[in-house]
């Protein structure tokens, strides 16, 4: 009789299937390649040996292949090596094997001074990318005056692109101090060229620039007279003052025999001459040396600048009579100051047909012809060719005008072109894609809407669409091919201002406005555009008090920000932007 046996089933709880999950052990990696290091230690399952610079070590070939592009390459492939029990290594000294070999092991590098270009030949050498990136750090944590040039021809020529760039911004900010050490003539000419076209560069003046590059050559003049042009090239010779030119550089002997360096030093002084004409000048080389763009702020005597990178405040050379609400453009980096009022007194409304031109490359002034009509109030811009500007309407006493005066900077004159279609002040304009364009404004029968659309090419004003809102005192520029209206106001019955807050943009292309989301209660404000961000800068607040706040404004993203405030009030809507030179 067959005898039936009991089946034993078991069963796993459906919760606990559907909770397991996949886990690891924290510790595992560590382990293993600590326990291949004691197998490689004690020589257990070598492999391999490696031989460099009379040193043999015992490998393992799974460990090599796996952490070096090199090894992978040559011990999975038909190559000879494959099968052999050694290998000898070319271009890999003793030390930097040994280094190498124990990072393969242990993830660890042992760095210092002596042995970093051992170790990082070996490395890029075998191709091990983790050990490389170790160097890098390594040499970008030690970078100094005294190795700085070391480690930027390591980099060279072991490609290492970031720490590359670290030296060089190293050497471009310690210029001076590494001129006067053993380091810097280890430079080449390449390298030296590249130096001088930065405008990150360090250095106290063009002058002290010309110094060094001369101390360099007349270290070997052999081998690097040869350089000179080339290297005096780079150097701004037209932004040495006049007496540098002749009394200093025209004295030495290879600035009068070498023909590239003659030609050089002639435009150079022929910049000093034409005094009017050097904002149509403008080349490489006379550019302020200098990557850091400034607010610079125009009101009585004083001329200040604020550094948005830096946030530090200097003060300028004053002018050479005090500038009361001016207006003020920039044509290459030069800043026009006209008009504006007489004096500072506020019972006289007397205005100034003056005009100055601020030179930040010798921190220096010069004046202009005058404009044919004193005015204040008006608008100053600048055409964007860069060889002319418009000043356009204002008010002189009682006088109200609808006048657009034509200043041409190659002959130093102005002239008279159309007039507005209504007398104006207090207004604004700004040029967009070619086009000069004016809003607001007060006259009097009150104050204006309208916006008109100026072309020089036909000498012609045009009409376009109007703003949602009246205003004069306000702010305009362009940013993107779009035109944006900031603050300003409008008066009541009893003549008191009345802000108006909304910001509004305008499109020139469909000749339509829209409102911003975004608005500001300011009034008689300065305005400038730095990388598509407009600068609103103090002016007369919603409480009717002086604003010491510097606002900046996007428009892609219509918000708007406080990014500094001022420890004094900031007076005048003269604001503009500049590229001063690195020691203001």
């Amino acid at each position: 009789m067959d005898t039936i046996q009991p089946t034993i089933q078991k069963s796993v709880p459906s919760t606990i299937v559907r909770r397991i999950k996949t886990l690891s052990s924290v510790n595992y990696g560590s382990k293993i390649l600590s326990g291949l290091r004691r197998l490689q230690e004690s020589g257990i399952l070598c492999d391999l040996v490696l031989t460099a610079g009379g040193t043999a070590l015992h490998v393992h070939k799974a460990v090599m292949a796996a952490c070096s592009d090199y090894f992978c390459a040559m011990l999975t492939s038909d190559m000879v090596e494959c099968h052999q029990d050694s290998v000898e290594l070319h271009g890999v000294s003793s030390e930097g094997l040994k280094a190498v070999v124990h990072f393969a092991y242990a993830g660890i590098l042992k760095l210092t001074v002596e042995n970093i270009e051992d170790v990082l030949s070996a490395a890029s050498h075998l191709q091990i990318t983790e050990a490389m990136d170790l160097c890098c750090k390594y040499l970008e944590s030690a970078i100094t005056v005294e190795n700085c040039i070391d480690i930027l021809n390591l980099s060279e020529l072991y490609t290492l692109k970031s720490t590359g760039e670290k030296a060089k911004n190293f050497i471009l900010e310690s210029f001076e101090n590494l001129a006067d050490n053993e380091q810097f003539d280890k430079l080449n000419s390449h390298q030296l060229g590249w130096l001088l076209q930065e405008n990150s560069l360090k250095v106290e003046s063009e002058y002290k620039l010309f110094e060094i590059i001369l101390k360099w050559v007349n270290n070997d003049p052999q081998c690097r007279e040869e350089h000179l042009p080339q290297l005096m090239g780079g150097i701004r010779l037209p932004l040495l003052t006049g007496e540098e030119l002749v009394e200093k550089v025209s004295k030495i002997d290879v600035m009068q025999q070498n023909k590239h360096c003659t030609e050089l030093l002639t435009a150079a002084k022929d910049y000093h001459i034409v005094v009017s004409k050097q904002p149509l000048l403008q080349t490489s080389r006379t550019q302020v040396r200098s990557d850091k763009p400034s607010l610079v702020m125009c009101h009585a005597e004083n001329l200040e600048s604020y550094n948005l990178m830096t946030k530090k405040h200097a003060l300028l050379r004053d002018s050479i009579v005090p500038l009361y609400n001016p207006c003020v453009c920039v044509v290459n980096n030069f800043m026009y100051a006209c008009g504006g009022k007489y004096d500072n007194n506020d019972s006289n409304e007397i205005a100034t047909a003056r005009c100055f031109r601020y030179d930040p490359r010798f921190d220096t002034w010069y004046e202009l012809a005058s404009m044919n009509e004193a005015r204040k109030d008006f608008s100053l811009v600048a055409l964007n060719s860069g060889n002319a500007l418009l000043a356009i309407a204002g008010q002189d006493e009682n006088m109200v005008m609808c006048s657009m005066e034509y200043f041409s900077i190659s002959s130093n004159d102005w002239g008279m072109r159309s007039s507005l279609p209504h007398a104006t002040y207090g207004h604004a304009a700004t040029v967009c894609t070619e086009i000069i364009y004016l809003s607001g404004g007060q006259r009097f029968d009150g104050f204006s809407d309208q916006l008109f659309a100026y072309d020089s090419a036909t000498d012609l004003w045009q009409e376009k669409t109007p703003m949602f809102t009246s205003r004069a005192n306000h702010a305009m520029e362009t940013v993107k091919g779009k035109i944006y209206i900031i603050g300003g106001n409008v008066e009541d019955s009893y003549f008191f201002a009345v802000p108006r807050t909304r910001i509004e943009c305008y499109n020139p292309t469909l000749d339509q406005w829209t409102v911003c989301k975004s608005s500001l209660a300011v009034r008689e404000a300065g305005s400038c555009v730095l990388n598509n961000r407009i600068y609103i800068a103090g002016g007369i607040n919603g409480e009717h008090y002086y604003s010491n706040i510097v606002h900046a404004y996007n428009g892609e993203d219509d918000k708007l920000e406080i990014v500094e405030k001022f420890p004094m009030r900031i007076i005048g809507k003269a604001c503009c932007v500049l590229i001063l030179p690195q020691y203001v």
